[in-house]
């Protein structure tokens, strides 16, 4: 397969292209910076981690506890704890404990490893803007 966007593009439609690729870097870098100068005080280990780290969708992460905290973090039933509105500093520290093994746990302990700081403070500050249902607190 030939793609030679010289010849398939007109010129218009290759500058803008190209525009667009521009932009989305730029968001990107700007995104990494922001994310990375942002550290929660209860984040303490793996805080060289979050220096070092890329744009960090909370949102798109928080989609990985979905299967057991609900959709968006929203239950409905108290099967597991709700997510979705949780406090900030709440769930930063409850996944830091989980991860450092500070707090038992069956599974969770194993999830919260594959989280570094920086992403677990997106995932918390997605979920302590995510309003919850109904009857959650």
């Amino acid at each position: 397969m030939n793609l030679n966007f010289n010849k398939t593009l007109n010129p218009f439609a290759r500058g803008a292209l190209l525009a667009f690729f521009a932009f989305g870097l730029a968001l990107l870098s700007y995104a990494a910076a922001e994310s990375a100068s942002k550290v929660h005080p209860a984040l303490t280990s793996n805080a060289q981690a979050a220096t070092n780290s890329v744009a960090i969708s909370g949102e798109l992460m928080a989609h990985t506890c979905a299967a057991c905290h609900g959709t968006l973090g929203r239950l409905g039933d108290e099967s597991f704890m709700p997510l979705a509105g949780m406090p900030l500093r709440q769930f930063t520290t409850s996944m830091v404990d989980f991860r450092e093994g500070k707090r038992p746990a069956t599974l969770m302990g194993h999830v919260a490893q594959g989280f570094n700081d920086a992403e677990i403070r997106a995932m918390g500050e997605f979920f302590s803007a995510v309003k919850p249902l109904g009857g959650q607190p």
